[in-house]
């Protein structure tokens, strides 16, 4: 009976998103609460979104935390000047770090597996997850040429089980979670310590 439950316990698990080899990044310690996928709060994280196969970007595996005490989380964008026929930055994206970045641009890059057709990286905006917030977190996911849109097979990116990413889902219609200050309050990142303004 035992045997029966923990091979359906791997299952649910598996079939959630959520990965039982992982668990909270020290980072976080004190900072957040992992979730189980039972929790009536679980979907909110969206970690079918956040979750990705091999050479598609995204993270490997995730786990579902709430946040318990608000933290700061960094993404790097294009600028204000950069916008797309809508009139929209990419400054609000789903992806986020709770590290500080820090060190050359091309090796952030490396790190989080972000194709240069995705983002510039060119400026870095600091943000809040409030008490209370869901999001997935976990290791990223290759990328391949391929999902780059690098026709000269080059650009790819290996897994990186170390650099762990944050989705947070549809972070402008979470204000009760996500905030914010404006755009002004940004740096245009150095790109040899992107940790620094250029």
């Amino acid at each position: 009976m035992n045997l029966i439950f923990a091979a359906l316990l791997v299952f649910f698990v598996a079939s959630s998103g959520q990965s039982p080899e992982l668990s909270l990044p020290p980072q976080l310690s004190g900072k957040a609460q992992v979730l189980m996928a039972g929790d009536p709060d679980y979907g909110r994280a969206a970690v079918g979104s956040a979750v990705k196969p091999a050479g598609r970007g995204g993270v490997s595996a995730a786990i579902v935390v709430r946040i318990t005490e608000d933290i700061p989380v960094y993404r790097m964008w294009n600028g204000p000047g950069k916008k797309d026929a809508r009139g929209n930055t990419n400054r609000l994206g789903g992806w986020w770090s709770y590290d500080p970045p820090r060190g050359p641009v091309s090796r952030y890059r490396s790190d989080y597996e972000i194709c240069l057709t995705w983002n510039e990286l060119a400026w870095v905006a600091t943000c809040t997850l409030k008490t209370g917030a869901v999001v997935a977190i976990g290791p990223g996911q290759s990328v391949s040429a391929e999902t780059c849109g690098d026709a000269t097979g080059k650009e790819n990116y290996p897994a990186n089980a170390v650099g762990w990413q944050t989705y947070v889902d549809q972070p402008w219609a979470r204000g009760a979670e996500f905030a914010c200050p404006p755009d002004s309050s940004d740096y245009a990142a150095d790109p040899e310590d992107i940790g620094k303004a250029r």
